[in-house]
């Protein structure tokens, strides 16, 4: 599969100054005390733009803690080969990533949101993010889960726009460039 022949994948996603997304017990109210009273930071504007978000496992149960289920109207996926079921509002996808996306593009689905730390490096690695919008949220976590996980390539990002706020949050979103990556799949 191309990357013409597969849906946009972006990444849309909230980090402490030194790339911890979470604590490191999963938690990520800490995101909401930097926030201004009426101000989204574009994420209205952004997950309308989607047809379907892809998560893992690990950013699942922590969605599914949560008083209300956040994403409303929206086909969410959760990647996962341990869990058996998910809840209703959800999708259980079992196989590979390109499966996936080879998959999506037969749906004729346009744009994905891929979220969780795991995943974004999972799709990095098979040079499969378009865009990412980083939210920098002024605090030093000093632990916690980290944004990026390793992957086997360097890859050159363009900044698109980066915008800053009155509560100290900086907002980077980068054009990710295409490099030519070798995949190599070993089968039993």
């Amino acid at each position: 599969m191309t990357n013409k022949a597969r849906p946009k994948a972006s990444v849309f996603i909230g980090r402490s100054i030194d790339e911890y997304i979470a604590t490191t017990d999963g938690d990520v109210e800490w995101l909401m005390e930097f926030g201004e009273e009426g101000e989204d930071y574009g994420y209205n504007q952004f997950i309308a733009s989607i047809d379907a978000l892809v998560m893992g496992r690990n950013s699942y149960e922590k969605v599914m803690s949560f008083s209300e289920w956040p994403y409303k109207g929206k086909r969410v996926i959760v990647l996962s080969k341990t869990l058996t079921s998910v809840c209703e509002q959800a999708e259980l996808f079992e196989g590979s990533i390109p499966e996936l996306m080879e998959k999506l593009h037969i749906e004729e689905v346009q744009h994905i949101y891929v979220d969780g730390g795991k995943i974004i490096s999972s799709f990095l690695s098979l040079n499969l993010i378009d865009e990412m919008i980083l939210t920098l949220v002024p605090v030093f976590m000093g632990a916690g889960i980290p944004l990026f996980n390793e992957f086997n390539h360097k890859i050159t990002c363009t900044l698109k726009n980066a915008k800053s706020y009155p509560s100290g949050i900086v907002q980077l979103h980068y054009l990710l460039k295409k490099q030519l990556i070798t995949v190599m799949w070993i089968v039993d």
